[in-house]
């Protein structure tokens, strides 16, 4: 069965600080960030594609990054939750 929606790791501008901790090669500047994501979310939506913020709790990325992703904390492992999540969240819990 086809993907009709995507899941977006969506960060909050208030966790900014602890995400540069957490990532070094985090995008430094949220604003910058925030206008190529919204871009990002244009693109997939004029493909006919849902898009699900999934906002992410540095914290709680964290734990689960230990223990399903060996402790990456890249892009890619931040998708991978985002993913998780809104599965969870479909299904009524996380």
């Amino acid at each position: 069965m086809p993907v009709a929606g995507v899941a977006l790791a969506w960060m909050r501008k208030e966790d900014w600080p602890r995400w540069l901790a957490i990532d070094p090669d985090f995008q430094p500047d949220y604003d910058h960030w925030l206008r190529r994501v919204e871009a990002g979310i244009k693109e997939i939506e004029a493909r006919g594609h849902q898009v699900q913020k999934v906002v992410l709790d540095p914290d709680k990325f964290l734990a689960w990054s230990r223990e399903f992703a060996g402790g990456e904390v890249n892009s890619k492992a931040r998708s991978r939750y985002a993913a998780f999540m809104a599965l969870g969240q479909s299904r009524g819990g996380h």
